[in-house]
């Protein structure tokens, strides 16, 4: 992991965007925080290399990561950018003053009290562009909020954050999560974990080994048996098959209840097969 960098003036934002940080797209992005840019450790931090920008992916929380999973497997999403930076600086800071609330700034060092405050760029948490039907892209921005009450403080924040995201016409929403998307979110990383460091392999699972799984009920270990005993493949080798399949969405899958813990995989629509079930659930 590369050493974290600090911003602590104007001069450090101008050098970080001489560098590209907050720029770009796909795999080119660079958040403008990361976790390795914070001394005190708090929080569930974590890195997970995309399998749609090919990049590392950096989450400052559990539910970051969380959302991140959710919205990789969503098909309509083709980019992830994460800590996008609210710039330029002159926009948020006259936001702040037009609402009558304080910019946020950087905390003054040692020997810097009654020094003028350096205001902090703000960041929005995640940034998605999804490509519609018609091939054309729209942006939605997401603030990842855990399901508490928030303070006053923090509420002043996100509304400089909202008003900033309406200025230029993209969707801000919150995302707080629940139970169920947590639950959605832990299998969507359970199948996808074989593939996160070399990416998705560039073949595809045989149509007539995707045929063996109509819609339906299975016990997890049944499916690996079969695909093992198609492919002459070993149980391991048989089990990652099985999750590309998933991860393909060559069958989709209920992802609403704990696929590793109850062992169990309802097969709601298989692509091969062309038919699928109804599931209030999905």
């Amino acid at each position: 992991m590369s050493r974290g960098r600090r911003f602590t003036s104007l001069e450090s934002y101008e050098k970080a965007l001489k560098e590209g940080i907050g720029f770009g797209s796909g795999e080119f992005y660079q958040p403008w925080l990361r976790p390795q840019d914070f001394t005190r450790s708090s929080g569930n931090r974590s890195a997970v290399r995309g399998l749609k920008t090919f990049r590392q992916h950096n989450m400052l929380s559990g539910i970051e990561s969380d959302f991140f999973y959710l919205a990789e497997f969503n098909d309509s999403v083709i980019d992830i950018r994460e800590q996008f930076p609210l710039l330029p600086l002159t926009l948020t800071q006259n936001i702040a003053r037009i609402i009558n609330v304080d910019h946020p700034a950087l905390r003054r060092q040692a020997g810097q009290k009654g020094t003028p405050a350096v205001p902090s760029v703000m960041t929005t948490d995640f940034v998605l562009t999804y490509q519609n039907p018609d091939g054309t892209v729209r942006y939605q921005a997401y603030s990842i909020k855990s399901d508490e009450v928030i303070t006053k403080r923090n509420a002043e924040k996100q509304e400089i954050e909202r008003l900033f995201w309406e200025g230029i016409n993209i969707r801000f929403q919150i995302y707080t999560g629940s139970e169920t998307t947590r639950t959605k979110s832990n299998n969507i990383r359970w199948v996808t974990s074989p593939f996160r460091m070399n990416g998705l392999p560039d073949y595809q699972p045989e149509t007539g080994l995707v045929r063996l799984f109509p819609p339906g009920n299975y016990a997890l270990n049944h499916m690996v048996r079969q695909i093992a005993s198609i492919t002459g493949a070993d149980i391991d080798t048989a089990l990652d098959l099985l999750k590309l399949m998933i991860t393909t969405k060559s069958i989709e899958v209920d992802m609403t209840f704990n696929i590793p813990a109850t062992q169990v995989i309802v097969v709601l629509r298989n692509r091969a097969c062309n038919i699928e079930v109804v599931n209030e659930n999905h």
